[in-house]
């Protein structure tokens, strides 16, 4: 992995496959080995972190296009936009100070991706090994990856 840019790695898979739960088990090994890692969500649905009674929310339903609330050691920015922004542009403008962002939500498929499927979904998927790596949940009631996934995870990303 080249540490002068940023490598953006696609998690992607059906709902409840476990994505956030990977995310989050790749993000402190990312981190033991040296990387500063960013996360990006994409949500369909409106989300919302600000909430009523709050002077932020006040400012925002005042007008405001952008507003910024920080603290000791956190800062947060909500811009309103014209129209969405690409992965591209939030990443260049936004986690351009992380080597590895990981990436769930997004549909764009020029970044490398890490899949998470079913086992009845093997003998149908298609995969380029060079640029997807394919995770198969064995156990579904169990909410987290073996060691050896999260390891060849971690492979698949340093490589990317």
């Amino acid at each position: 992995m080249n540490s002068e840019k940023v490598t953006i790695i696609s998690i992607a898979g059906k709902q409840n496959a476990g994505k956030t739960t990977l995310i989050k088990d790749l993000i402190p090994k990312l981190k033991e080995q040296g990387y500063r890692v960013g996360t990006l969500k994409y949500n369909i649905r409106k989300f919302d972190i600000d909430h009523e009674g709050k002077d932020t929310y006040k400012y925002s339903n005042s007008g405001a296009d952008s507003v910024a609330i920080s603290s000791q050691n956190e800062f947060v920015v909500m811009k309103k936009t014209a129209k969405p922004l690409t992965l591209h542009e939030i990443i260049e403008t936004y986690l351009n100070d992380v080597n590895v962002v990981l990436v769930e939500g997004y549909r764009e498929d020029d970044y490398p991706r890490i899949r998470l499927i079913d086992p009845q979904d093997t003998k149908t998927v298609e995969t380029d090994p060079k640029s997807e790596l394919l995770l198969i949940k064995e156990n579904l009631e169990n909410r987290c990856f073996s060691i050896e996934d999260v390891n060849k995870a971690l492979d698949f990303i340093e490589k990317s």
